[in-house]
């Protein structure tokens, strides 16, 4: 698996997208939770771009963590890379946030979401 370095894009929206796609899909809900908590502006990102960030996290990781109870090693340094191209603490406070609003939005957090 390739990491993409996220200078390309908006390093913070792109650990979200990640997160969002953990459970092996881009679910709606999620989305609309995202949108009521004006999560896209706040990143500086278009809810489209955003989807595609999304698409792209499905296929390296998010739909293999469907299949399995363990982060791999190279799943770890997916996350490790993009994690460590948000350096400032406020922001990862807010993409944690977001998050943990995303994921919990079908009233449930997934045994794949609560891995990453």
């Amino acid at each position: 698996m390739q990491v993409s370095t996220p200078q390309a894009e908006p390093a913070a929206a792109h650990v979200l997208a990640l997160l969002v796609s953990a459970n092996g899909k881009i679910d709606d809900a999620e989305l609309a939770r995202l949108e009521d908590l004006r999560a896209f502006e706040r990143l500086d990102i278009a809810q489209a771009d955003f989807v595609t960030l999304a698409r792209h996290c499905l296929v390296d990781i998010g739909a293999g963590l469907c299949e399995r109870s363990w982060l791999r090693s190279s799943d770890m340094h997916y996350v490790d890379v993009l994690l460590d191209a948000v350096p400032d603490p406020a922001v990862r406070l807010l993409v944690c946030r977001l998050s943990a609003a995303a994921i919990s939005a079908d009233g449930k957090v997934s045994a794949d979401e609560r891995l990453l």
